[in-house]
């Protein structure tokens, strides 16, 4: 959603040459049930099942989404500051059904912080080991996450999923145009800062389907299309980037259940910061 288009990996395509080489069945679906990560064959590293979002108290979503059309057709950025902050006040009824709500988004952002929370524990390499990908240590970073994205989130599934797998996507891209190095050579800040922009774009996406699916096709071209989706994604980011720091003191201590607690409550905050910006709004 931030970039409005994903990472296009190596020249050669998508995925570089060297994915083949991830260990056979580490990015399959696992069809079990359950929260926590299913059984797999030694050495590989299993998909995390995605948790379905809560749709038990979505409430009413009519005035978000009537705030979010006149935003799209007005560009009147008041407007876009109330529909989001209906969509999370009176939309899903909280900021906690709201982070309930990124059911997929929590599975692979869990994931993704128990891989950065053991760079910092055990180094890079002993970190992707458990994905089979210690190879790819002294490779670019953005090939190194995309890789880890064929992994914990392969394609296809519900559109929860692919919400999930676009904002990592986009997170890449942002890192490829900055031109940022070898994965062994990134920083706990510039991890932290990655870790970030997928919440951000996560929570771009889950606005989207939810209230601006069909407000999206109002604008007669693909520039204004991107135009709107930036200005979301701004918005977004504006509230929450910077304001997360404190959820990952003492990240390398916790246990994988931990992690995912720390998952959760990144995610209602995050949903508090961008409902706090709009003020008082009925």
């Amino acid at each position: 959603m931030g970039t409005s288009k994903g990472y296009s990996g190596a020249p050669s395509g998508l995925v570089p040459s060297w994915v083949d080489d991830i260990a056979p069945g580490a990015a399959a679906a696992d069809g079990s049930g359950g929260d926590g990560p299913a059984s797999a064959p030694a050495g590989d590293s299993p998909r995390i099942p995605a948790e379905g979002p809560d749709t038990s108290a979505a409430g009413r979503l009519s005035a978000a989404k009537g705030n979010f059309t006149r935003f799209v057709r007005h560009g009147d950025t008041d407007k876009l500051r109330r529909a989001v902050a209906q969509y999370v006040r009176n939309g899903t009824g909280s900021s906690q059904k709201a982070a309930r709500r990124m059911g997929a988004s929590r599975a692979v952002g869990t994931r993704l912080l128990q891989v950065i929370r053991d760079v910092d524990r055990q180094g890079a390499v002993a970190a992707l080991q458990k994905l089979n990908l210690q190879h790819l240590a002294n490779q670019p970073a953005a090939d190194v996450f995309l890789a880890m994205l064929e992994t914990i989130c392969p394609p296809g599934g519900r559109i929860d999923e692919a919400i999930a797998r676009q904002a990592m996507l986009d997170a890449i891209a942002k890192l490829a145009d900055a031109g940022m190095g070898a994965f062994v050579q990134m920083t706990g800040e510039q991890l932290s800062e990655f870790f970030q922009s997928f919440v951000i774009n996560t929570i771009d996406g889950r606005v989207i389907a939810d209230i601006g699916e069909h407000a999206i096709d109002l604008p007669e071209s693909v520039e204004d299309v991107e135009h709107i989706l930036e200005q979301l994604h701004e918005f977004v980011s504006s509230c929450v980037r910077g304001h997360l720091g404190d959820h990952f003191d003492g990240l390398s201590e916790q246990s994988d259940e931990q992690v995912k607690g720390t998952v959760e409550r990144i995610y209602v905050a995050a949903f508090d910061l961008v409902s706090a910006m709009a003020g008082d709004v009925k």
